[in-house]
């Protein structure tokens, strides 16, 4: 189920970041936070670490995209998310004793 939800959650992350149509966060750097916690989302619904590509890949296509831009500072905030969040998720299912 949560693999699922990851896959869905990577279909709404593809039409945020490659839009053309850019949102603003109204505060100085808040961009940088809409990233982290965009893929901090995505780390904690992630099943392995091969969904460790799209914080990269997703940066990388805004290249393409009207409107849009590459930023290594926005990549690095996407891959911080990412990884806090997939060992958060990681940290809590071993210490509860879960499984996926």
């Amino acid at each position: 189920m949560k693999q699922k939800f990851a896959y869905l959650y990577l279909l709404v992350l593809a039409y945020a970041n490659l839009s053309p149509k850019v949102p603003s966060s109204g505060i100085m750097g808040g961009d940088k936070i809409i990233h982290f916690l965009e893929f901090f989302v995505l780390g904690i619904l992630s099943t392995n670490k091969a969904f460790l590509v799209f914080p990269v890949i997703f940066e990388f296509l805004q290249l393409f995209v009207p409107g849009r831009s590459f930023s290594f500072l926005d990549m690095s905030a996407n891959l911080i998310g990412f990884t806090i969040g997939y060992l958060a998720w990681r940290w809590w299912n071993e210490s509860s004793g879960g499984g996926t």
